[in-house]
């Protein structure tokens, strides 16, 4: 029914690979908060292709195995998006639906949390390439998000 499985398995196959094996998660590691939220530096990252003007654009096809790092204090009319998987309307005419950075600083202004990461993480979706996201790319985001001493990261999925 997901019309894109079957055009993937023809993609891997045509180019000579094994078929392509979806990852399927049997259970999710759960850690809980070991202080109040209120106390908490929260990190974003969203797969939504969006960077900052002055930033290089992502490729606008799947496996850009790249990320973006956004200033917590950007401004929104200073966002673009690249990402072939969605229709960017909505985000066009609010980036918060995808990359929720003001409704962040609203609640560390609130005091709702303790402080928004200095930066924010975005990278393209559609990243059919998940060893590398797994020993490459995500080990570098952990250890930029540790590197900050943040405690809560927040996924937004395009």
């Amino acid at each position: 029914p997901v019309k894109y499985i079957e055009r993937t398995r023809a993609y891997y196959s045509a180019q000579g690979f094994s078929a392509y094996q979806w990852t399927v998660n049997e259970s999710a590691p759960w850690t809980p908060l070991n202080k109040p939220l209120e106390r908490c530096m929260v990190a974003l990252l969203s797969t939504g292709g969006v960077f900052h003007k002055e930033q290089p654009p992502f490729k606008n096809e799947r496996d850009d195995l790249t990320y973006r790092e956004i200033s917590k204090n950007v401004d929104v009319r200073d966002l673009r998006i690249v990402h072939y998987a969605y229709d960017h309307t909505d985000a066009k005419k609010d980036i918060n639906c995808i990359f929720p950075i003001e409704r962040f600083q609203e609640l560390e202004a609130e005091g709702y949390i303790g402080e928004l990461a200095p930066v924010a993480f975005t990278l393209m979706g559609g990243i059919f390439r998940r060893t590398y996201v797994r020993t490459e790319m995500a080990p570098r985001i952990l250890q930029r998000l540790k590197d900050m001493k943040a405690d809560v990261l927040f996924l937004v999925p395009a």
